[in-house]
């Protein structure tokens, strides 16, 4: 199988790329159907998984990396360790852009949750929603317009790959344990953070429909360690989103009665800690940006169960060569 993964450094037609697309929504489509993943629950936009998995995998930002992907999934021997639907795979997002196979890429991910749709979760980034929060470095349209002509590309961008992205999670809740975004939380009360129940975060958000304000800040926030004037957030430099302080994570943790907070967005030594172990950021891509280093999180629940915050968390991330 990795075998086959490997010709995508050269070529995907564009009838398979339709394809697997099409059934990755399709598998997406029918979890939220039926509202059920194994071991949790889809609400719309939010996973929320009932006990932690058997065994955790956490993969952060890919743009176009199809290198550095491949060597993760050959590391922790995805075949097997996904064929067991107890195990979990999640992606925080920004698949593509900015790397040399956004389209590999792609098309990796959309087999793995084609292929074993209990184990794999894929979350949306800023990079999945250039429609609703255009950006100038969005080059996926670009490079299919390249493989495929314009009028292909047009095609399988506007009917398959946009319907597809909005689809993608916004946020994974795996209980006691983790809340998971791609970039930051959100700064204000659009998800009723302050009538959480008894059952969870996930019970607090009464309409399953995320505000495009909530939405935007989930997937362009970042923390930050000292906000001006003793402020709980400012605006952020990236033109979208807001930096958000230590007094937004807190907030957020005891709201989902988690202890950590992971989440991809920016770039780093492939992973950073913020917020007094509160924040752990995680990336994964090395090819789009040679200055930094890449990694991923592989982790067994009794392992995860056992942690109380990022710091103690490092010792289960590997880097990636």
């Amino acid at each position: 199988m990795l075998e086959d993964f490997e010709e995508l450094f050269v070529e995907v037609q564009a009838q398979a790329l339709t394809e697997v697309v099409e059934n990755a929504t399709a598998a997406i489509e029918k979890e939220r159907q039926i509202g059920h993943i194994n071991r949790g629950k889809v609400n719309a936009q939010m996973v929320e998984l009932d006990s932690p998995p058997e065994e955790l995998v956490l993969i952060g930002d890919i743009h176009g990396d199809l290198q550095s992907l491949l060597w993760v999934l050959k590391d922790i021997d995805f075949e097997t360790r996904l064929t067991n639907p107890n195990n979990k795979l999640i992606f925080l997002g920004d698949y593509v852009d900015r790397g040399s196979n956004s389209i590999g890429v792609l098309y990796v991910i959309c087999y793995l949750k084609q292929k074993f749709p209990n184990s794999v979760v894929l979350m949306r980034g800023n990079h999945e929603a250039p429609l609703e929060f255009p950006f100038s470095s969005h080059d996926l349209p670009l490079k299919l317009a390249q493989k495929y002509g314009h009028k292909m590309a047009e095609s399988i961008y506007g009917n398959k790959i946009i319907p597809f992205f909005r689809l993608l999670s916004l946020i994974v809740l795996i209980p006691k344990q983790l809340l998971i975004v791609h970039g930051g939380l959100p700064t204000g009360d659009d998800l009723l953070l302050h009538e959480r129940s008894e059952n969870g975060l996930g019970s607090a958000v009464q309409n399953p429909f995320i505000s495009s304000t909530a939405m935007e800040e989930i997937l362009w926030n970042d923390p930050m360690e000292h906000i001006s004037n003793g402020l709980d957030w400012e605006y952020s430099r990236r033109g979208y989103g807001k930096h958000f302080g230590i007094a937004i994570s807190k907030m957020w943790l005891n709201t989902s009665a988690s202890k950590l907070v992971i989440r991809g967005h920016e770039p780093c030594q492939g992973f950073k800690i913020n917020h007094q172990g509160m924040i752990l950021t995680l990336f994964s891509c090395k090819e789009a940006y040679p200055g930094f280093q890449a990694a991923y999180i592989k982790i067994a629940r009794e392992q995860l169960e056992n942690l109380h915050d990022g710091r103690e968390f490092v010792r289960y991330i590997k880097k990636i060569p």
